[in-house]
């Protein structure tokens, strides 16, 4: 019994979803043997196309059901083509059914040309039976065009996600309803209306193109689902509208139908395909920037290991050369022997110097020793801003106290380091500032009056490519300004301006 329950529901459904589609085309073709063509013959191949094939004797019973009560209602009229449709039918869905998988795209393509075969079979049937052939292919070939997406929307969204349970945390959760797009489409719909209703009759296949807008707005927004769902309610006012049913304008409308439907649901397709590129694209460089970023706290994790290494090492053999060379002095007081320890002594200050200089600059010790701006601060000693003759300024704001990432403060420093240096060797400035402003973005401004530059010829030296790369991978923008002082004598010198996310 409760296997038989589920059939019977679903049957009922089926019957009553396909006796309303005939008398919907019947309405608008005038002929009950063609309205069963255009839309119910086309949503029962459209269901047995998205169902498994146990349950298609639902559909076909629900099918011949009506047929049934056709020609219990109307004698009059001759149901055998119908039914030989019908049956034909079935052995090309069923050669087509395993067929029909992958993604949208392929499944649409396996819908169109089932839509054109079956299309042309039923106009060869009905030429048997005295129809005509391209007015039975038109109105089976829109019915299908129509149908078949519609089918595999309700099929995707009914049956192929999973539903959530309503949880009392689920309705805890507040509803965001896009009613915007709603509001304008409804606008829209009844815009077409009154414009098919009142335009001039030798305007009337102009008003056609104003009912594009819809579709083209909705495929924009939602890919092709949006423009299959213009294309249903844009049917709805050309069928609404029509003055006539002679058999001229019927060909027309359907003409009109098919027509914005394959036009929607391609400019759909195209919409969604470089919607779901763009996202990949920025899913695959969102990666790429994690990636780049774990690197690069790598790297800064290695060349502080490496310069922990390198200090004691180096200190320690630097220690126990000058201890040696010590006990040597005091054992020999030769004049010859304190000179030869007095070089050893001096060159392993060198030694040591240099080390602790090529070290500051493979990782900049002084940040794990003191704050950021307190080592900003020390740049200017370091580059013995004094002793040149430039004056220096530091604006340091960070209302919040926001503590940045590691790989924002080593970037910050190479930053500073690398414009500083620059500013010291190359800019013949009497002064320098530096600003730093930390909030929802991190902005960097060093400033000097120096000589300046030409910024097309210098961005491949002078340091300025390191630093723009050390931009780049923090996503950040880099600006540089400079006027030379032989070209602007009043207004001169550099400015560097970067700005870096702080997220």
């Amino acid at each position: 019994m409760t296997f038989f329950v589920p059939f019977l529901y679903s049957g009922l459904i089926l019957f009553c979803a396909y006796f309303s589609l005939w008398a919907i085309a019947d309405f608008l073709l005038g002929n009950p043997l063609i309205a069963l063509l255009f839309l119910p013959f086309a949503f029962r191949l459209g269901v047995n196309l998205h169902t498994s094939k146990r349950f298609w004797w639902v559909s076909y019973g629900a099918e011949f059901s009506v047929l049934g009560l056709l020609a219990y209602s109307f004698p009059n009229e001759y149901y055998l083509p119908a039914a030989l449709i019908s049956a034909v039918s079935l052995p090309i869905i069923f050669l087509i059914k395993p067929y029909y998988q992958g993604n949208e795209v392929y499944k649409l393509i396996i819908q169109g040309g089932l839509a054109l075969v079956i299309g042309a079979i039923n106009g060869l049937i009905g030429s048997l039976f005295s129809f005509s052939f391209l007015y039975l292919f038109l109105v089976s070939f829109t019915g299908m065009v129509l149908m078949f997406p519609a089918c595999f929307l309700v099929d995707e969204y009914l049956f192929k996600r999973p539903w959530v349970p309503l949880t009392a945390q689920l309705i805890d959760k507040p509803i965001s309803l896009r009613a915007k797009h709603i509001f304008i489409y409804i606008l829209l719909f009844l815009l077409n209306i009154v414009i098919q209703i009142y335009t001039p009759e030798e305007f009337h296949r102009f008003t056609l193109f104003f009912l594009s807008v819809p579709i083209i707005l909705l495929a924009y927004v939602y890919g092709w689902q949006g423009a299959l769902l213009g294309t249903l309610l844009n049917s709805i006012a050309l069928t609404a509208t029509m003055g006539s049913f002679s058999r001229g304008a019927l060909t027309d409308l359907l003409l009109s139908l098919s027509g914005q439907t394959i036009t929607g649901i391609f400019l759909g397709l195209g919409i969604q395909q470089l919607r779901d590129l763009n996202q990949s694209l920025s899913a695959e460089l969102a990666r790429n920037r994690h990636l780049t970023r774990k690197l690069i706290n790598t790297e800064e994790a290695i060349r502080q290991e490496i310069s922990r290494e390198l200090h004691d090492e180096i200190g320690q053999n630097i220690t126990a050369i000058r201890m040696q060379a010590s006990m040597i002095k005091r054992i020999e007081h030769t004049p010859k022997i304190s000179q030869g320890v007095g070089i050893i002594e001096q060159l392993s200050l060198n030694i040591y110097d240099t080390t602790k200089g090529l070290l500051n600059r493979i990782r900049p010790k002084v940040l794990d020793d003191i704050s950021l701006q307190q080592a900003i601060e020390n740049l200017f000693l370091e580059l013995d801003f004094k002793t040149h003759g430039i004056s220096t300024a530091l604006f340091w704001e960070n209302k919040d106290n926001i503590r940045l990432e590691p790989i924002q403060e080593i970037t910050l420093y190479r930053l500073c380091q690398e414009g500083l240096n620059n500013t010291v060797k190359y800019a013949e400035a009497t002064s320098v500032s530096l600003s730093i402003m930390i909030g929802q973005n991190i902005q960097l401004i060093i400033q000097d009056n120096g000589k300046g530059f030409d910024p097309t010829k210098a961005k491949q030296g002078l340091g300025l490519k390191g630093m723009q790369e050390r931009v780049d991978i923090l996503c950040g923008t880099f600006q540089l300004i400079s006027h030379e002082k032989s070209a602007s004598p009043k207004q001169h010198g550099t400015t560097i301006k970067i700005t870096l996310p702080r997220n």
